[in-house]
């Protein structure tokens, strides 16, 4: 705390007439009572006791079946301080470099917040972005200077991206996104955060990301890392279908180690755009098809299936009964004039197959 500094006066007494009276007045006078020291020592400083408290249960927490309640409670502590020392508290215990196991899993909850914590510091950093976003996007920035693990990158990229949305934001957490997957300790044990850290994609709409997303969906020995870049590949050809399929389209690696997976990718382009219909007329005419792609994308046409969860930055848009049945009216009637032309002679058989799936959902429209 700071003190005022106390400043010698100097006092000038002119020999005057009289002025032994006024002296007089001024010694025996008696002295002003003084009011009570305002001095705080440091340890009863406003704040001060509850920094202790938090301090004190990092101390006593340890892994059990407790240790959720005693976080949650920790987390009820933290939202009724004032912030700025909740803030401050938070970022000298991150600055320290401490932390716990707590023996929970790293789970998220709807609302992007997680609702168990494997560490005491992803605790504190899920915490700290109901406390003060803009400090939680800051003091994560600087946890990204060093690859401490990928949980707290997860949560750090998440604190990040919903405070700022801006491209220069953006460009970073794609960045940082591909540091943490191609991190390869990470990539060789990959956490529950890790693999959740791909939804950094999703949400920037990072089209650039699809050569890693295809080198990892062919990784056949790592079904973990194949899933979770086969999940961001999807979600991000339904966020950017033209642009991510004129990516997949030149991508003939990928079409040779997953046709299946690639075709159905193509399955979810909307014929109503005049991009998406010019690609896959394109890639349906392409004498390089064969027929397990052709047999793959008839199967699933229109592919408008999706993989609900709860994840760190983004959330699954409403779909209604109403805009399934235009959409399938729309391409019910392409499709019917794709058979009727020349052009697609050798595909008619998978046109049927579409035109038939497409006659019972516009029957009998979904709800």
């Amino acid at each position: 705390m700071r003190h005022s500094k106390l400043f010698p006066a100097i006092l000038a007494i002119a020999v005057l007439s009289g002025a032994w009276w006024w002296k007089a007045r001024v010694e025996l006078a008696p002295a002003p009572s003084r009011p009570p020291s305002t001095a705080v020592s440091p340890a009863n400083k406003p704040g001060n006791s509850d920094r202790t408290e938090l301090s004190f249960n990092f101390e006593r927490l340890n892994p059990g079946a407790g240790s959720r309640e005693s976080l949650k409670d920790l987390q009820d502590k933290l939202r009724s301080m004032d912030s700025a020392e909740a803030v401050a508290w938070v970022r000298e215990f991150l600055t320290s470099g401490k932390d716990k196991t707590t023996g929970l899993a790293f789970e998220i909850g709807s609302d992007h917040s997680l609702t168990q914590w494997p560490t005491f510091r992803t605790f504190l950093l899920d915490a700290l972005r109901n406390i003060d976003p803009a400090a939680a996007a800051e003091i994560s920035r600087g946890v990204l200077s060093d690859f401490t693990t990928a949980d707290e990158w997860a949560l750090a990229l998440r604190n990040i991206g919903l405070a700022d949305s801006s491209p220069e934001t953006n460009a970073i957490l794609n960045e940082k996104a591909q540091s943490l997957i191609k991190n390869p300790a990470w990539q060789a044990d990959p956490s529950v955060g890790y693999l959740n850290a791909f939804d950094v994609f999703v949400h920037t709409r990072a089209v650039g990301s699809a050569p890693l997303l295809s080198d990892l969906v062919q990784r056949k020995d790592r079904k973990d890392l194949a899933h979770a870049a086969f999940l961001t590949l999807d979600r991000l050809v339904q966020r950017a279908p033209a642009d991510m399929l004129v990516l997949l389209a030149s991508d003939k690696e990928l079409q040779q180690s997953r046709p299946e997976m690639a075709a159905q990718q193509f399955a979810r382009a909307d014929l109503r755009d005049p991009a998406q219909q010019a690609i896959v007329r394109s890639w349906l005419l392409d004498p390089a098809r064969t027929g397990t792609e052709l047999h793959s994308f008839a199967g699933v046409y229109p592919n408008n299936n999706r993989f609900v969860s709860n994840n760190l930055l983004t959330t699954e848009p409403p779909q209604s009964g109403s805009d399934f049945a235009m959409h399938d009216r729309a391409a019910l009637e392409i499709l019917h004039s794709w058979s009727t032309d020349p052009a697609f002679t050798p595909v008619k058989e998978h046109l049927g197959t579409m035109i038939s799936r497409l006659n019972g959902f516009v029957a009998t429209p979904s709800e």
